[in-house]
């Protein structure tokens, strides 16, 4: 994992995650790209029709934006210069999900880092509108950074699964990745329903023999809502990270059941990494 793209819309959240990827990264050789999308709706007719007959279209609508974004990668390099940290400013005019889809694409990143709810501040929404639609509609791993979180040294991460689900060891590489840098212990986590009966022996012997290397264990879940269940398990084992492979049905099956599909009500409290099949 080397290349890692940083969202943000200049809020006090999206700013927070910039600076905890930057934390959680240290010690690494590792090029971070930030990336900001100008919205049309951003811009009324009046704004264009003020530019002089010498400015641009992107004088108007990029150069502002572009210029707090340089000076925020100027200050950025600055408190990480001890670091093997390489920076480049991305300014996009697009649809959101188009940006960074295009961004993922030409960068080759290997993770997303995004807060939660972005500008809003709406502290009882904790996954806005453009985290839902980078989860379920960009091909890349993506760490969530709930609003407010503080940086601390990560000691353990759960995976969450179901009995149902194939083990893939591709889509599980950002999980390894951050497993190895901080030794973390892994906690294997299955939510079961009343299609389920447990991790099917032949998954767990695969399970255990990928994670052979690490310090793991399984546990289960029984008839428990999968928020509720997976926030229980984060206090009662006092963990770090969670983690999880989603497709964009079960996203919101198994995370959201009830909510609005442009807002998530739970309330994470650690970051959350979610993966693709």
């Amino acid at each position: 994992m080397k290349n890692i793209l940083l969202l943000t819309d200049f809020s006090i959240n999206a700013q927070n995650a910039i600076d905890l990827a930057l934390q959680f990264f240290k010690g690494g050789a590792y090029n971070f790209f930030i990336l900001n999308v100008q919205k049309v709706s951003n811009y009324g007719t009046s704004n264009l029709m003020a530019s002089t007959p010498k400015s641009s279209l992107y004088d108007s609508i990029i150069k502002n934006p572009k210029e707090t974004l340089n000076k925020l990668i100027t200050q950025l390099k600055e408190t990480y210069s001890n670091e093997e940290y390489s920076f480049e400013s991305i300014c996009d005019y697009d649809d959101f999900v188009s940006a960074v889809s295009q961004t993922v694409k030409s960068k080759s990143i290997d993770l997303i880092v995004m807060g939660t709810n972005g500008a809003t501040g709406a502290k009882e929404v904790v996954f806005g509108s453009n985290t839902i639609n980078v989860i379920r509609r960009v091909n890349a791993p993506v760490l969530v950074i709930p609003q407010d979180y503080k940086y601390k040294i990560p000691r353990s991460i759960l995976f969450t699964t179901s009995g149902n689900e194939k083990f893939k060891e591709k889509p599980l590489s950002p999980l390894m990745h951050i497993i190895s840098r901080f030794n973390l212990e892994l906690n294997i986590l299955t939510l079961e329903d009343e299609n389920t009966n447990g991790i099917p022996i032949d998954k767990k012997v695969k399970m255990d023999d990928f994670f052979d290397s690490i310090n793991h264990s399984f546990y289960s879940i029984e008839s428990v809502p999968s928020d509720i269940a997976i926030d229980s398990f984060v206090q009662i084992k006092q963990v770090d990270l969670t983690s999880m492979i989603i497709d964009k049905e079960s996203f919101l099956k198994r995370l959201i059941s009830g909510s609005r599909t442009d807002e998530i009500t739970y309330k994470s409290r650690v970051p959350l990494l979610i993966m693709h099949p």
